[in-house]
């Protein structure tokens, strides 16, 4: 034994601590593919949409074989299930995040203004807005899709409501509950995100957000 190791040297032994320290474990490595997969489903969404987001397409980005991919998911569907509640719950967590301006109680409209902005921002434009829009198209038509992503979404809801609920509280004599308020907000961006998908930016569309604010502004108070 003394012999063998004799004859390596300092280098090779350096590397081959280096190689046993960064050898990773099957699960570790079954893991790290799912991952692989699942970020190229997401791709392959952004960029082709759910009708042309095929096995292949997906496969190719993510440059796994159909038999690897075999090994780790039994369909497709599963996969972009899997997807879809990973970029669903990434925006519940984000969700929770939102917080409104320190602004003082008379800059109700301004502070519920900027608020929306950051939701509008961070939910409803660009590649989170696509992938959330293809998400909702590929569960009208797959019923256990939808089936695993409703909690989720309804996660969002909530997760929005109690965020702004910490902040928001309702003036005297309201005659509408700040979750409610919150609800509709969301519903109401969620329409002008898709309005904007399909006919493309308005300019109006940031006027129609302030003039949203000021109608919360009424309701509510910091």
């Amino acid at each position: 034994m003394a012999m063998m190791l004799a004859g390596i040297n300092r280098r090779d032994m350096g590397k081959m601590v280096e190689v046993a320290a960064t050898r990773r474990s099957q699960p570790e490595r079954r893991e790290e593919m799912r991952r692989r997969l699942v970020a190229a489903t997401l791709d392959a969404l952004a960029d082709h949409g759910h009708a042309g987001a095929s096995l292949s397409v997906i496969l190719d980005k993510a440059g796994v074989s159909r038999g690897a991919w075999a090994h780790h998911f039994d369909t497709k569907a599963e996969m972009l299930a899997l997807a879809a509640e990973g970029l669903l719950r990434e925006a519940v967590a984000s969700a929770g995040t939102l917080s409104p301006p320190a602004l003082s109680p008379s800059d109700g409209p301004a502070a519920l203004g900027a608020l929306l902005e950051q939701a509008w921002a961070r939910f409803y434009e660009g590649r989170h807005r696509d992938l959330l829009f293809e998400v909702a198209l590929a569960a009208r038509t797959d019923a256990e899709l939808k089936q695993r992503l409703a909690p989720i979404f309804s996660d969002f809801i909530t997760a929005v409501g109690q965020s702004w609920g910490l902040a928001l509280h309702p003036r005297p004599g309201a005659g509408v509950a700040v979750a409610d308020l919150m609800v509709l907000t969301v519903y109401m961006l969620r329409g002008m995100a898709m309005q904007e998908l399909a006919a493309g930016p308005s300019p109006d569309h940031a006027r129609l957000r302030a003039l949203w604010a000021g109608l919360l502004a009424a309701q509510v108070t910091f």
